[in-house]
């Protein structure tokens, strides 16, 4: 079978529990497999395939964050039909795909507390639309849940004020603990079934901003950014990192540590290190 006739078929069969940005992205990506290599079939994937396309994104004069992308978007349905059979082996087990840093917005600690106060103060000013998507705005803000699984959780998730959930981007199993903040964002009484309505990822980010505005907050704000900011806000207020690691669901630490980077508080208590040498 022809690897893009595979993959779309995965892709078809996972649209509806991806944002329609990622689908797109995913669909472009596999396009460029298949002007690569039209006629290319899933069981003739191999390294020296992977490293030949890497090398034509390359000569195309891709940038490398644009490159890594579509390796990376590779690799994802690879590993897909290496779990079905359809794939023998690891076409990218001795290729290095690398990684393309760019800058992640964020709320800071007040920019957080402000828009949170102001969502618990006045959200009756909201219209029911915008009060949806802003409760589970603040609440990824506070547990690092990604759109898709905000999308996804259900009441049978939660228990004792605990996530317990299966990742749907990574498939790795995380367990959060509620803090106080997102408590009060959860229905009341939480019963079964899907905890929160959750709209196609464009209609919630253009409803989200037009509740910030109201709220008093003007920063550009999307789905995402409530991940960055969990992420960063369990950095500033001193969880270790392999902590906060966990609570996200990375499998690797470097991933946490880009995070790192943008935390002024991080690196300033960590250079305190240095008042031990007096």
């Amino acid at each position: 079978m022809r690897f893009l006739d595979c993959a779309l078929d995965y892709l078809k069969k996972d649209a509806d529990e991806l944002a329609p940005l990622t689908v797109r992205t995913y669909y472009w990506n596999l396009k460029k497999i298949a002007l690569f290599e039209p006629g290319l079939e899933c069981e003739c994937v191999t390294s020296e395939t992977v490293r030949n396309y890497k090398r034509y994104l390359e000569t195309l004069h891709n940038k490398e964050a644009t490159v890594v992308k579509a390796l990376s978007v590779f690799r994802i349905f690879c590993n897909k039909m290496k779990a079905d059979g359809v794939i023998h082996g690891d076409p990218f087990e001795n290729v290095k795909v690398g990684r393309a840093y760019s800058r992640r917005g964020f709320l800071t600690l007040r920019e957080l507390k402000h828009l949170y106060l102001s969502y618990m103060e006045s959200h009756v000013a909201l219209t029911r639309a915008e009060d949806d998507v802003m409760r589970v705005f603040l609440f990824s803000c506070f547990t690092g849940l990604r759109y898709g699984d905000l999308r996804t959780l259900d009441a049978s998730e939660i228990f004792d004020w605990k996530i317990r959930k299966q990742m749907h981007k990574t498939g790795e199993a995380v367990y959060i603990p509620i803090p106080v903040q997102a408590r009060l964002l959860l229905p009341n009484p939480l019963t079964s079934g899907r905890v929160f309505h959750v709209v196609d990822n464009s209609t919630f980010n253009r409803t989200l901003r037009k509740a910030a505005k109201k709220l008093g907050h003007y920063k550009h704000v999307h789905c995402h950014l409530a991940r960055h900011t969990f992420a960063t806000t369990c950095i500033t207020i001193g969880i270790p990192l392999p902590a906060t690691s966990k609570l996200l669901g990375h499998r690797n630490l470097d991933t946490t540590l880009i995070y790192a980077k943008y935390v002024d508080t991080f690196l300033d208590k960590e250079m305190k290190k240095f008042d031990r040498l007096r």
